[in-house]
């Protein structure tokens, strides 16, 4: 029987305790060249972002739409869009920033989902205007995904729920995930998995519940240990991945799951980040994530090949007129244009 109920906030946050380039520049990549003098549209380009940029809000470059496009929250004002692969800044949402461990999704048309404390705010790709929005009947919403089985929406909140709204709803059903739980992530057949804390025998422990497609109630996975504090769930196409966000150890686990058990079939090592990860996305080949190496706020995006790892092969860390001494990254996800 699927559970409906006001969840009451449980633990988690405690328990988690224990355990810019200026305008011209970010257009040329952040590398210090700039168009010559002879491209009028790229001086037209960078004159639009400059003048965006200095009326603050939001907004978004003409033939932004067009290209595929990272959004991060937590910086610009509320939310950067970067260009993909380029990094290059085209817009700003103002005033969604995310909140909590996560912030934001996307679907396979593009559409960015957003969270907002007591709901979820939909964007259409390269939009800057909500399309539409998902309430949640208490606050804290964090990670978010979309299941590409059916396109619903799955959405953590409270720490110890999950709400899933059917497609085109805003009514969603509510689960209780058995565990204080973080992100969420579908596999391609619907199922959907949910990460947090929770304890065992010997205290504080990493878990792991998955709601089956079909089912009415999430049940408790045993997980190998060895994942690490829990980060963003993603299907990367052929397994389900735990992103570590234990210092030290930021990695992404394949999983594979059989009967109630989650084990570690290989691991992807992120090297060149040293106190913080943030919520990642995987995308073509890679693996796209705010990171920090300076204190406790993400005010980096990297690129690494995914599921290879080692060294980003982009470190995006300037971000025009913007200051990033004002960001907090808190999630990544990638924009896919139509076709």
């Amino acid at each position: 029987m699927i559970r409906r109920f006001p969840l009451a906030i449980a633990s988690a946050s405690a328990l988690l305790a224990v355990v810019g380039c200026v305008a011209a520049g970010i257009l040329a990549g952040c590398d210090g060249s700039q168009p010559p003098i002879s491209a009028p549209g790229a001086l037209s380009q960078s004159r639009a972002v400059a003048t965006h940029a200095g009326r603050g809000g939001s907004w978004m470059l003409p033939g932004a739409k067009g290209q595929d496009l990272i959004y991060a929250t937590g910086g610009c004002e509320g939310t950067c869009i970067l260009s993909y692969p380029e990094g290059k800044r085209v817009g700003a949402i103002s005033g969604y920033q995310g909140n909590g461990l996560g912030g934001d999704c996307s679907d396979g048309d593009g559409n960015v989902y957003i969270s907002n404390n007591i709901e979820v705010v939909e964007f259409a790709h390269g939009g800057t205007t909500p399309i539409a929005s998902f309430p949640l009947p208490q606050g804290d919403a964090n990670g978010c995904a979309i299941d590409p089985a059916s396109g619903n929406l799955a959405v953590v909140f409270g720490f110890t729920g999950v709400a899933i709204f059917s497609k085109g709803s805003s009514a969603p059903n509510l689960y209780s995930t058995l565990i204080d739980a973080t992100y969420c992530g579908s596999d391609d057949a619907g199922n959907l998995f949910v990460d947090g804390i929770t304890t065992d025998t010997r205290g504080i422990a990493y878990g792991l519940s998955e709601l089956v497609s079909g089912d009415s109630a999430f049940e408790m996975l045993t997980l190998d240990q060895g994942v690490g504090l829990p980060g963003q769930i993603q299907w990367d196409g052929q397994y389900v991945t735990y992103e570590s966000a234990s210092s030290g150890l930021f990695t992404i686990s394949r999983l594979a799951v059989a009967g109630s058990s989650a084990t570690i079939v290989s691991q992807t090592t992120l090297r060149r980040v040293r106190d913080r990860l943030e919520q990642s996305w995987i995308y073509k080949g890679s693996l796209i994530a705010p990171y920090t190496n300076h204190g406790t706020h993400a005010r980096a995006i990297g690129i690494w090949k995914y599921p290879k790892g080692g060294a980003p092969t982009k470190r995006i860390t300037t971000f025009g007129s913007y200051d990033n001494k004002t960001f907090g990254f808190l999630a990544a996800t990638v924009s896919v244009a139509p076709h």
